[in-house]
């Protein structure tokens, strides 16, 4: 069962495929970010409301690449828009896990800046 799960995944990449596997990363973040605000203690609205209106603008431009590949018709720009974001949130995820103490493999590679020098 699982197997046939991960098949549809990774060799499906119909519209409504990518739009499962974009909105599970967009949660994933929300939630990530979520716990990394609360061991920090750093829970602000103003960075919430930023990170909203980010999200709000990964479906704009979701639902702009479903309606240029309908007129088009083409399949381009929705796979498009939906690589970059879920390529995005998959990066943001991580960071928020290795912000929050969950070291995995890579991390020194998602590393923020900071004024220059590397955040420790």
């Amino acid at each position: 069962m699982i197997n046939n799960y991960y098949e549809n995944i990774t060799y499906d990449n119909t519209p409504k495929t990518l739009l499962i596997i974009t909105g599970i990363m967009v949660f994933t973040d929300i939630i990530t970010g979520y716990l990394k605000a609360i061991k920090l203690k750093k829970i602000n609205s103003s960075v919430s409301r930023d990170g909203y209106i980010k999200k709000i603008g990964w479906i704009v431009a979701i639902i702009f690449g479903m309606f240029m590949d309908f007129m088009l018709n083409i399949n381009l720009f929705l796979r498009g828009s939906a690589l970059v974001c879920i390529a995005t949130e998959g990066m943001s995820i991580y960071e928020n896990l290795n912000e929050i103490g969950v070291k995995l493999p890579f991390s020194r590679y998602f590393e923020k800046i900071n004024g220059g020098e590397r955040k420790k």
